[in-house]
């Protein structure tokens, strides 16, 4: 009979914890959609600004450097992120 009294909370327990792993991830979730939403509204902005502050002639070549310089930054975050797992 002490078995079963023993058994009973344990399960309890591993819900709680379960739960709150669960809230954990939502949370992340939530966090990571509202960064990638930040980050294309930045791009894009930036995109904008290099229209409006360049002269139209030079718009390609700061462009370019601007894309070069996303993609450098995008393969070091995946290379880091390829290492540590």
């Amino acid at each position: 009979m002490s078995e079963t009294l023993d058994l009973k909370p344990e399960p309890k327990v591993e819900k709680v914890s379960e739960m709150g792993e669960n809230f954990k991830k939502g949370i992340f979730l939530i966090s990571m959609l509202l960064l990638l939403v930040a980050t294309f509204q930045l791009y894009f902005s930036i995109e904008r600004i290099i229209e409006i502050w360049f002269e139209h002639q030079y718009i390609p070549i700061f462009r370019a450097v601007y894309n070069f310089l996303v993609l450098i930054a995008s393969l070091y975050i995946i290379r880091l992120y390829i290492i540590k797992h």
